[in-house]
């Protein structure tokens, strides 16, 4: 988002260097310089021609009494009262009319007569600016699209790694022997990977480490110790750790998909917080 509104801005800005250069600003010398040179009786028939052809005015404009009528308009002014309220129209039949002269007082308005290079730098400006939009589309859809891949495979990797768990925890505590951990160890090694490609700010993707660490059941549960095979009661109690590790995982890992205002709130926090043992669901299992 950041990214789409900075390239925006910069954009903008392009857009705005490209404007037309004919649209000098009230009472600047190019301004002063087209009224008085376009204005002037002898050349308001070429005026009139020029916006006609440039279809400013419409094509029954005259420049005695009946006046000129804008396209747009039903209404009819004088070549001053068009020339005060269609400000940029007036300026781009001027500035055609003006370059099309042989006496162009290109000097006289301040320029150096290179009006075909300022319209070239322009339009490379325009489509620089119009390329830099669609790449600004492009990355920012791929984005979004990329985060919605890795949030649907979260989800799905975590239900997949809990329900393995799940099934192991329950023929765990039933026959230790008929408890297979393949599978657990296959989802839970999909889900951190996963976990680790989690992309920032960089506190979330500490949660996210920290998360794909901590994740239990990393190795088969005990069938016996000291020697001694643990009866149905000591599984129970094997397994109570892990049970409530995996009843905690669905919420840790709808966290990682919190608001960046919650991220930055959460850096703040640890900043100013002294370390303490990690406590990650699962992280001591």
């Amino acid at each position: 988002m950041a990214l789409t509104v900075v390239c925006a801005c910069g954009a903008a800005v392009l857009l705005s260097a490209a404007a037309p250069a004919w649209a000098g600003p009230a009472g600047s010398k190019e301004r002063d310089v087209q009224l008085v040179y376009c204005l002037d009786p002898a050349r308001l028939d070429s005026l009139v021609a020029a916006a006609v052809r440039l279809r400013l005015l419409r094509a029954d404009s005259t420049t005695g009494p009946a006046g000129v009528r804008p396209v747009g308009s039903a209404g009819r002014l004088t070549a001053q009262q068009w020339a005060d309220r269609h400000e940029t129209d007036f300026a781009r039949a001027c500035s055609a009319l003006m370059a099309a002269s042989s006496d162009s007082p290109a000097t006289a308005a301040g320029t150096d007569g290179g009006g075909g290079l300022s319209a070239l730098w322009q339009g490379v400006l325009l489509s620089a600016a119009g390329a830099l939009l669609t790449l600004l589309g492009q990355t920012s859809e791929r984005v979004s699209a990329e985060r919605r891949e890795l949030r649907r495979r979260l989800v799905a990797e975590e239900a997949a790694f809990r329900s393995a768990a799940r099934t192991y925890l329950t023929d765990y505590e039933s026959d230790p022997r008929g408890a297979g951990h393949p599978a657990v160890r296959a989802a839970r090694e999909a889900l951190a990977a996963t976990l680790l490609r989690v992309p920032g700010p960089e506190v979330r993707r500490r949660a996210a480490r920290r998360l794909a660490e901590g994740l239990p059941l990393p190795r088969p549960l005990p069938a016996v110790r000291n020697g001694t095979v643990l009866g149905a009661d000591a599984r129970t109690g094997e397994a109570r750790a892990p049970g409530e590790a995996l009843d905690a995982l669905p919420g840790a890992v709808s966290d990682l998909d919190r608001p960046p205002g919650y991220w930055s709130l959460r850096a703040v926090r640890e900043r100013n917080t002294p370390r303490t043992p990690d406590t990650t669901p699962g992280a001591a299992v």
